[in-house]
């Protein structure tokens, strides 16, 4: 991830200052000229005019350089006075190597893809070296890592893949055999290491010898490069699924982990129980079990993402030294990760990685969103209340929970106003649960009232002790973690696999899932009637 973060930073910053640096460039060059008809090319003055070929990789502008193609196997790239990046180094070129093969090893002055390279500077200007870089092993990105944090060259030249310095004559010449086994780009820098000052380089020729490709960057940028991703992301998939690796998440102690996969199994088996009922039931009857399997299925992966702390975000804080407590923040992995040992990470900060952390459960957020609005149908469905109702109570539910999640992502004293009117539009839910619906239940008959009564008290269970939940956890961050892990998955065990046994064992017993609407007015049924349903 850091790679990746560098790498994009970094190419956007350098094409932002070449871009900008390109007027006095074009400027102050003796070797570029305007045409009239608005292109550019190198040459002498009132000599002839040659073509300008970009030849770098995606992210970085260069100027000066111009491509001849002098046969199918051999390329001739030119440069002069090559751009410099951050005032540290020159990038020369950049080259596409196809995979090579042990035949091609066997003989490398004929079969292998080589760089020859002659380079000159300033006769005043302090020595240059050259370094070639390649992305195949990283030692490009490492580059970066130390320019970063102002390493001088000997700890470049541990990554680099070869080191040329130059000789009695002041230039810079030689040759590189290229050799990999994925298609990848090849960088050729220049670096005045002495006083780290850009380096004077005057002019480079570099024949680039291609014998099994046509010399340009396509290559390299098709999906051959995807097989070495997918296989990096296999090993590492493989690595971590060890027992270490699978209950190591940061704001969570081993044992909240394994409580959370607990929850994972319990809510995987109900939803496959819910599943295999709902294929047997009657057809009339499906829609029930079904609902209900959606439920625990969606619970399910929610306990699975944050078991591995991908539905979990970390708040940290960082005390004082006299032990005042500080104030809870959104934690920085940038400044968490320590990197490699080849490749630290320099923004790492020993003390706020080592912080007090906690975690906000925001997939639980995203389960409940989803998950409730289906318990409600189901209550809806055995009471067959009105739909003016259930859209009221779909909507307090929903903005119950999102108030919830804001205040739970707020750090500031504001977080309580959210968990007020988040408190708020819970009586919304909890009113018409005890004086509508029972009464929608009783005019369905006794089997409809009985089977309520008990679905009722099952859900206020969570519905009453959520905002005290919410004061506990994301509110004041009293309650430990592993402590609250074991209180969401008994409330939400409680809430969908005990609500949906009970539902389903006694839905046979419901002749009509119908609307309120639909049934008979109490009026114009008869006594007797009327006395069976009471």
């Amino acid at each position: 991830f850091l790679d990746f973060y560098i790498g994009v930073m970094m190419g956007e910053s350098l094409a932002m200052l070449l871009l900008l640096s390109s007027a006095g460039l074009a400027a102050s060059s003796p070797h570029l000229h305007l045409r009239r008809d608005g292109t550019a090319g190198f040459g002498s003055q009132g000599g002839p005019m040659q073509n300008v070929v970009q030849n770098s990789p995606t992210g970085y502008a260069q100027w000066g350089p111009t491509v001849t193609r002098i046969s199918d196997t051999e390329t001739t790239t030119e440069t002069w006075s090559p751009s410099c990046l951050g005032k540290l180094s020159s990038l020369i070129g950049s080259f596409c190597v196809p995979p090579t093969t042990e035949e091609m090893d066997a003989d490398p002055d004929k079969l292998l893809p080589r760089l020859t390279f002659s380079l000159d500077r300033l006769k005043d200007a302090p020595p240059v070296t050259l370094f070639l870089f390649d992305d195949e092993d990283n030692s490009y990105a490492a580059f970066w890592h130390a320019v970063l944090k102002n390493q001088t060259c000997d700890s470049v030249k541990k990554v680099a893949k070869a080191t040329m310095t130059e000789g009695p004559s002041g230039k810079i010449t030689g040759f590189k055999n290229l050799k990999g086994k994925l298609p990848h780009l090849w960088y050729m820098v220049a670096m005045e290491c002495d006083s780290r000052t850009c380096p004077a380089v005057v002019s480079a020729n570099i024949t680039f010898f291609h014998p099994n490709s046509d010399g340009t960057v396509d290559s390299c940028r098709q999906m051959e490069a995807g097989s070495k991703a997918l296989k990096s992301a296999f090993l590492e998939g493989w690595k971590a699924m060890s027992v270490r690796n699978v209950l190591k998440v940061v704001g969570i102690s081993p044992f909240g982990v394994f409580v959370l996969y607990v929850g994972f199994c319990v809510m995987l088996v109900s939803s496959l129980l819910f599943l295999i009922w709902g294929v047997k039931a009657e057809s009339s009857r499906r829609f029930m079990y079904f609902n209900t399997f959606f439920v625990t299925a969606i619970s399910a992966m929610a306990y699975l993402a944050m078991a591995t702390g991908t539905g979990i975000q970390v708040l940290r804080r960082m005390d004082s030294e006299s032990g005042e407590a500080g104030t809870w923040s959104v934690s920085d992995p940038m400044m968490v990760w320590p990197g490699t040992a080849a490749h630290p990470n320099p923004l790492y900060d020993e003390n706020y990685a080592h912080s007090k952390t906690y975690p906000i459960f925001y997939a639980r957020y995203f389960m409940l969103i989803l998950a409730q609005p289906l318990i409600l149908l189901d209550l809806f469905l055995v009471t067959g209340v009105g739909f003016s109702t259930r859209s009221f109570m779909w909507f307090c539910n929903t903005m119950m929970l999102l108030c919830w999640l804001a205040g739970a992502f707020v750090t500031g004293a504001s977080r309580w106003g959210f968990w007020v009117f988040g408190t708020a539009f819970s009586l919304g839910v909890f009113i018409p649960m005890v004086g509508v619906l029972p009464t929608a239940a009783a005019r369905k008959g006794r089997a409809s009232r009985r089977l309520y009564g008990r679905l009722m008290c099952v859900t206020l269970i969570g519905l009453v002790i959520s905002p005290w939940i919410w004061v506990l956890v994301d509110g004041s961050h009293a309650l430990p973690s592993d402590l609250a892990v074991l209180v969401f998955v008994c409330v939400d065990f409680m809430s969908q696999c005990v609500f949906g046994t009970m539902l389903l064992r006694n839905a046979p017993s419901i002749a009509d899932w119908g609307d309120e609407e639909a049934q008979p007015d109490a009026k114009t049924q008869s006594a007797e009637q009327l006395g069976d349903q009471l």
